[in-house]
């Protein structure tokens, strides 16, 4: 049986790891303690998983009192190097969700950190254990198209989906770094993984087009604005359950407000945003991350030596499908069952190979904290060649954190 702890009572932390541990995993793992300045989160976990899971709002008395076996970070993303680095100073392994951490300063000092320790970070990057992006690293992988010479990635969200990070804490650049190292840090990794290299530079162009709009007539916040008939981005959250308990009725503790309106002008994070990223075998990622689609999903093409496989969330039927172009004009498709539970059923699988029955790890599909300096370094360089202009190199730094 292992023995964990949870640092932010998040609603991450309780669907991705609290919730999944309980309902899939007791006789694997227990969740002993969760620690959070605001109780009632607390309580929730306690109330809704393990009935005798400790409360704590001291981090380091949670770790002293429980000694556990892992730590699961899963708090606001500018505050998971304070925590990451805090356990492994105390001789513990550390699960911390994406991404690891915002800047190029906190990846550094958490690279020092487990080094100095000789403990471990794992970066929780669930759309590896996704059935679409698996299928697509199991084809790479088998050679059907020969190394793999440039990705195309292009991701939309719709305007609830993307509206909602202008709603939460995501909203401000200082707490989230942007969507570029929140979102994009999910999509940066597949490609780091499926050209199996390091990137080395990135250049990058970024807006707000559609949200943060003040000239738009528009209220404080969702659950009490009077203009939702004509808002896109429009959900009453207050309505659900989890996030009701979470959030709204824990406001009174500590302030948070969960539904700021999507238009208020004080955000300052981008819904509009473009990279190209070169590695150092010479391949090139082009993505782009859009915040306001009409239509959410996603296409993915991966360009090789011997031909393209072709991957979109738009592709209709029962089963997954991607198609496999060759250069002498055979395709063919490659169908396979669709992910069941959340993201797809990433969740549930990566929560089962670090908690549950585990096995072999095939596709290296379980992030380390290098990988989570990459993905996160493209984000923090796709965000300072935004600010700065111009190509940003990423070589010597990921150097000095190798």
């Amino acid at each position: 049986m292992k023995r964990l702890v949870i640092v932010g009572a998040s609603y991450r932390g309780f669907t991705m790891f609290a919730d999944k541990i309980f309902n899939n995993h007791k006789n694997e793992a227990k969740i002993v303690a969760v620690c959070d300045p605001n109780p009632v989160r607390s309580e929730y976990y306690r109330a809704k998983t393990f009935n005798d899971m400790r409360v704590y709002t001291d981090f380091e008395l949670m770790l002293e009192n429980e000694k556990p076996d892992g730590v699961i970070v899963a708090t606001v993303d500018c505050y998971h190097h304070e925590y990451i680095i805090k356990a492994l100073e105390l001789g513990y392994d550390v699960y911390s969700e994406k991404p690891m951490t915002i800047d190029e300063e906190k990846c550094l000092a958490i690279r020092e950190a487990e080094r100095r320790s000789g403990k471990k970070v794992t970066v929780t990057f669930n759309c590896r254990f996704m059935p679409y992006y698996a299928k697509i690293k199991e084809l790479v992988s088998s050679g059907v198209v020969g190394r793999p010479l440039a990705i195309n990635y292009i991701y939309s969200l719709n305007t609830t989906h993307g509206g909602e990070y202008f709603m939460r804490w995501h909203r401000m650049m200082k707490n989230s770094g942007g969507m570029m190292v929140h979102k994009s840090t999910h999509h940066f990794d597949i490609a780091n993984w499926l050209f199996d290299d390091e990137p080395i530079s990135v250049s990058a162009q970024g807006s707000r087009q559609f949200f943060g709009n003040d000239d738009r007539p528009h209220g404080e916040r969702c659950s009490t604005c009077k203009y939702t008939d004509k808002c896109e981005a429009y959900t009453d959250y207050s309505t659900d359950e989890k996030i009701k308990a979470l959030y709204f009725d824990a406001e009174h503790i500590d302030g948070y407000v969960r539904d700021h309106c999507v238009f208020k002008p004080d955000t300052d994070i981008y819904d509009t945003m473009s990279v190209s990223v070169a590695y150092e075998k010479g391949g090139i990622l082009t993505y782009s991350l859009n915040m306001y689609d009409a239509r959410e999903g996603y296409t993915i093409n991966v360009l090789g030596e011997k031909g393209t496989i072709e991957g979109s969330s738009y592709f209709e039927g029962d089963e997954y499908k991607l198609i496999v172009r060759y250069f002498d004009g055979r395709v063919e498709e490659v169908t396979f069952p669709k992910g069941v539970g959340t993201h797809a059923g990433g969740d549930d699988r990566l929560i089962d190979m670090l908690f549950g029955k585990g096995g072999e790890d095939a596709l290296g599909q379980c992030a380390d904290s290098f990988d989570g300096v990459k993905s996160a370094m493209i984000g923090i360089a796709a965000n300072k060649s935004m600010k700065e202009g111009g190509r940003v190199d990423l070589k010597a730094s990921l150097d000095k954190m190798r």
